[in-house]
């Protein structure tokens, strides 16, 4: 017999545990920017360049890296009741299978960092964000901007003031700050960017105004960031003003960095949300313009399986390695690995969809964050 009959705390874990696995309602919007994030990171690591990754910056290097931790922030959003938060009972337990997600992330990246591709895995940056998120997942709205703001302006000074002083090497305070502030996806530094997407969530996207914000607020923040980097540095006098070296280069984690990528990211986003899902509660109704859906639908289906389509494309480059790896494939081999690898993952996201199901790894993660809330089941 199931022991969760009639026991009403039980039965509730019982349809938490359900709801966790269940397909939900899906913004639509949301998908693509994943879709369109990962695709951006399997381009950054395929298209042929001269001199490998670094060498030169594409449009693709950094940019879509910044879109998934954004979108990431949504995602927290929407894990964790959107506008209308979970209550202050369920927190705790929200906040607990955040961070099974986390630590299960960060070993996932970690074990890929293994293999010989040449790629920045970012998985366990991933993680590591998530874990600094797990206090802030339901801060009310004026605080979390506060937070995020805050952490914009200190975080870049204090991983300068680190690199000043000089970078530990000792364990465990190197990793630390590897992955806190110097790395390639540095997570404190990339907490406002999480903070701006969990914040549109909790602001509720299907409003137009938050849709708004996100179009013309990010593109206002994206001409700052970019356009500071640009012309700050040509100031007469700008090296007594410590502002000749101000950049926007990807993975550099500089404010200007953060504003112009992130800024871009969030214009991305709103701009997806507007033209895949009907606002509400105006327009509830109304479908999505069929031409912006038919043209979109590979991203979305891209996003739906986005965990599983990224390990997917690392081990594959991993695989293909001695044709030259990450950001050293040849002319027509990098770009038939970028074409076979895209069309794949949309492939794999129709079937799950088909078959009313989450991405493989997708699922697993799921499932593995709530398997300490699964009710225990004994037999008469």
């Amino acid at each position: 017999m199931d022991a969760s009959l009639g026991n009403p705390g039980l039965t509730r874990l019982a349809a938490a545990d359900r709801t966790a696995i269940d397909p939900r309602p899906r913004w639509a919007g949301v998908d693509a920017a994943r879709g369109l994030a990962v695709l951006g990171m399997i381009a950054a690591h395929t298209v042929p360049r001269s001199g490998g990754l670094g060498a030169t910056e594409l449009v693709v290097d950094g940019r879509p890296s910044l879109l998934f931790a954004l979108v990431a922030g949504v995602s927290l959003g929407l894990m964790t009741g959107q506008d209308a938060p979970s209550p202050a009972g369920e927190r705790s337990e929200r906040q607990l299978r955040l961070l099974i997600r986390a630590l299960a992330l960060v070993l996932a990246g970690v074990l890929l960092w293994l293999l010989p591709h040449g790629i920045a895995v970012i998985l366990d940056y991933y993680g590591v964000m998530f874990l600094l998120m797990v206090p802030l997942l339901f801060l009310p709205r004026l605080a979390l901007a506060a937070v995020g703001a805050a952490v914009l302006v200190i975080g870049p000074a204090l991983r300068d003031a680190v690199e000043r002083a000089g970078v530990p090497e000792q364990e465990p305070a190197a990793t630390a700050v590897e992955y806190l502030l110097t790395g390639w996806y540095p997570a404190l530094l990339w907490v406002p960017v999480l903070a701006a997407g969990l914040l549109a969530a909790r602001s509720g996207l299907g409003r137009r105004r938050v849709r708004l914000a996100l179009v013309l607020g990010g593109a206002s923040a994206s001409i700052v960031g970019y356009g500071a980097a640009m012309l700050l540095p040509q100031i007469t006098g700008g090296a007594s003003l410590g502002i000749e070296e101000i950049t926007a280069e990807a993975h550099s984690g500089t404010i200007a960095e953060l504003l112009g990528s992130g800024g871009l990211a969030a214009a991305a986003l709103g701009l997806l949300l507007v033209l895949l899902d009907p606002a509400t509660p105006e327009s509830q109704a109304a479908a999505a313009p069929r031409t912006a859906r038919l043209v979109l639908e590979p991203l979305r289906a891209l996003g739906r399986v986005a965990l599983t389509v990224y390990v997917g494309h690392v081990l594959v480059v991993a695989a293909l390695a001695p044709l030259g790896g990450a950001g050293r494939f040849e002319g027509a081999v990098g770009w038939g690995i970028l074409i076979v690898l895209s069309v794949a993952g949309v492939a794999v996201g129709l079937a799950c969809e088909a078959l009313g199901r989450r991405g493989p790894l997708e699922a697993a993660l799921s499932g593995l964050s709530v398997l300490p809330f699964r009710p225990a089941r004994v037999r008469d």
